[in-house]
């Protein structure tokens, strides 16, 4: 059976598009299952095929047959994919070729036997939900497979080569940058991956024309690409993948700014310095406020996520971004999300996990007045196709003829000049949808997601040593431990260093959620996936929740209100039953503490008395509470008499509010 996790990265993206997946590019190897294993897919792709014909063992026959369907499937080799993958299925090399075969075909848009083969699928695997969910969007997108906007116009630019021209950018109002692993790239070294060059930035003319490559400082024999820039054109983000023999690859986002026409040595930006998390593509938006790009770490959905940094301005006119934060689950899927754009207040970015046509298709999505994101939407034809398409950019200086609403660039490697092109496309002001009359909406019985995303903060205060002195605003708390249970799940997770986490719950049922973290009182709350309601024509929706915890302040007095006894008694009267109700749930709600029960009087009265009568009122605090469930060796009960005073007055000048103060209950946590 096929581990259902292996299900998860539903479409794989080749390295020439540096989407920051390591390899050992440089490398020697000697044999095809070693090439293909380091990622070297050109090279694997020679050495199996002659691996192939020199075996007559099928065992080994077959999984060169898969490594070879993957190799072509990672070089855009689509059709030569399926043939080697067909090969693998016959010869049974297990449910993963069946897989691979199912995600060739769809890419393809041979949506019919893609359907086939992941219904042979669902007898190979233990849990069907995801295969259920890849057949549930392959039928709807044959139903609208043919909804065409008749309002948008595309054009192959022409100086598409037979290599990878990919992610334009628009630079200085005229001219585009894009990337490309042509054969003017810088240094000599080939790319093992592909068997290109190293891929470098390039500028042309936005009709095609005049291409050159882009200045030698940000250029480098590394992989260098997906480039952004600020609205005045003189800041430059772009993704380096530094090579090496030794270790895996990783893809860093690099800063350059441009004076007097010269552009600075290019200094990486570290963002999640010390791990190994491939980081690129990035785009500005907010005004060049906020920085959106992509990256692989573990915390995220699933496959490359988007992730989003403000700029920070110190007093000194420096410039340093925040600490990176995901977005949210409605833009972040359990596959690829990457190629992030901006146009005013609206984000596009490419997903091959959204219903789409296949591969890579591109979504829009916007803010709305709540925060909240729109429901990313299909662009779909003519810009999307079964291919990867990706990298949709807004030409907001281009020259708009009658009847035109917007201009720009996308990439895309359906059938062109190479494998990855540049397209041009023009939107009209009248958008008409040809569209199946058939489509029907979501079934929302069969595949319908819930997401929790929630956030941890803690209350701040003026002083560390003074509980009274909260602040009015909460701050972000870090690695929080955060357990989710149902009656038969436990799901142990910790928040990031913003204090932030999400994961998929299953719908029509009820959660408890657990915080915790060294130093602070326990958070405990409920989640219910009943009776959800979702955005028109989606398949997910997320639950959205903050979570603020509070110090412990360890052998620190802290009043309890409302804590009233009738005189000269000691019984608890009913009008502080809830705060001790409130204490009860804190001692249950953290199993971890201890605590001393206190009770004081006021100065008037015998201080013999006064010591009695106030332990006897602690005494009956902690046997209330121990009623709740709480055991007594968790509690201590003390009586203070007058002995401690709140306030510290001549009794007989003391007023009558300084009595009162001195008349309390309190708890304090043992440490």
């Amino acid at each position: 059976m096929l581990n259902k996790h292996k299900l998860q990265y539903i479409t794989s993206i080749i390295a020439i598009l540096i989407v920051m997946t390591g390899c050992f590019g440089l490398k020697k190897i000697k044999d095809g299952k070693t090439a293909f294993d380091t990622k070297q897919y050109a090279i694997a792709i020679d050495l199996l095929l002659s691996d192939f014909e020199k075996t007559n063992n099928k065992q080994t026959k077959s999984r060169n047959a898969y490594m070879l369907g993957v190799s072509y499937g990672y070089l855009e080799e689509t059709q030569q994919a399926i043939e080697w993958l067909k090969k693998a299925v016959r010869s049974d090399y297990g449910a993963i070729a069946e897989l691979e075969l199912a995600k060739a075909y769809k890419k393809n848009g041979d949506y019919k036997l893609a359907i086939k083969s992941y219904e042979i699928m669902r007898h190979a695997v233990n849990d069907t939900r995801l295969i259920d969910r890849e057949i549930f969007v392959l039928n709807e997108v044959i139903k609208w497979g043919n909804v065409i906007d008749q309002s948008v116009s595309i054009n192959l630019l022409n100086e598409n080569s037979g290599y990878s021209e990919y992610a334009a950018v628009i630079y200085n109002k005229d001219l585009i940058v894009f990337t490309s692993d042509q054969g003017e790239s810088t240094g000599n070294e080939s790319y093992n991956w592909t068997g290109n060059k190293h891929s470098d930035l390039f500028v042309m003319m936005k009709n095609g024309s005049n291409v050159k490559r882009f200045d030698a400082s940000i250029n480098s024999k590394f992989n260098d690409g997906t480039a952004c820039f600020s609205k005045d054109f003189q800041e430059i983000i772009f993704t380096r993948c530094i090579t090496s023999v030794n270790s895996d690859a990783f893809c860093e986002l690099y800063y350059s700014m441009q004076s007097e026409g010269v552009w600075s040595d290019p200094k990486k930006m570290s963002f999640f310095e010390g791990e190994q998390v491939n980081v690129g593509q990035a785009t500005f938006i907010e005004h060049d406020s906020v920085l959106v790009f992509v990256a692989n770490r573990q915390e995220g959905q699933g496959g490359h996520d988007l992730y989003y940094s403000e700029r920070l301005f110190s007093d000194d006119g420096s410039i340093s971004w925040s600490a990176p934060s995901i977005m949210p689950p409605t833009i972040n899927t359990k596959g690829n999300d990457m190629f992030p754009s901006g146009d005013g207040d609206t984000l596009y970015y490419s997903s091959d996990y959204l219903e789409g046509l296949g591969g890579l298709d591109i979504f829009k999505t916007w803010l709305l007045p709540n925060g909240q994101w729109v429901p990313p939407q299909n662009l779909k034809k003519p810009i999307n196709s079964s291919a990867d398409d990706f990298s949709y950019v807004v030409d907001n200086f281009s020259k708009l003829r009658k009847g035109e609403i917007q201009k720009g660039f996308f990439t895309s490697n359906r059938k062109g000049e190479g494998k990855e092109d540049l397209y041009s496309y023009v939107r009209k002001g009248t958008k008409v949808l040809v569209e199946d009359p058939n489509t029907i909406k979501i079934e929302a019985d069969k595949i319908l997601e819930v997401y929790f995303a929630g956030k941890t903060k803690q209350v701040l205060y003026m002083d560390d040593f003074d509980p009274t002195s909260r602040k009015n605003l909460n701050g972000t708390l870090a690695n929080c431990k955060v357990e989710i249970s149902n009656s038969d799940t436990l799901i142990v997770i910790e928040s990031d260093a913003n204090g932030q986490f999400i994961l998929q719950l299953e719908r029509d049922n009820k959660y408890k959620i657990v915080l915790s973290k060294n130093g602070f009182f326990n958070e405990v709350s409920e989640v219910s996936t009943y009776n959800l309601e979702y955005p028109p024509n989606q398949i997910s929706t997320t639950i959205n929740k903050a979570f603020i915890l509070d110090r412990i302040f360890e052998n620190i007095e802290i009043d309890l209100d409302n804590i009233y006894y009738n005189f000269n008694k000691w019984e608890i009267r009913d009008d502080a039953k809830p705060t001790l109700d409130s204490l009860s749930t804190l001692l249950i709600d953290n199993p971890q503490i201890k605590i001393q029960l206190s009770s004081h009087t006021d100065c008037r009265g015998e201080i013999d008395y006064n010591q009695v009568l106030s332990q006897k009122r602690a005494e009956s605090a902690v046997s209330y509470i121990s009623q709740k469930g709480i055991e007594y060796s968790r509690m201590i009960a003390k009586g203070y008499g007058e002995s401690a005073p709140s306030v510290i007055c001549i009794c007989n000048d003391c007023t009558e509010e300084d009595h009162q103060k001195n008349r309390r209950t309190t708890f304090k946590v043992l440490n």
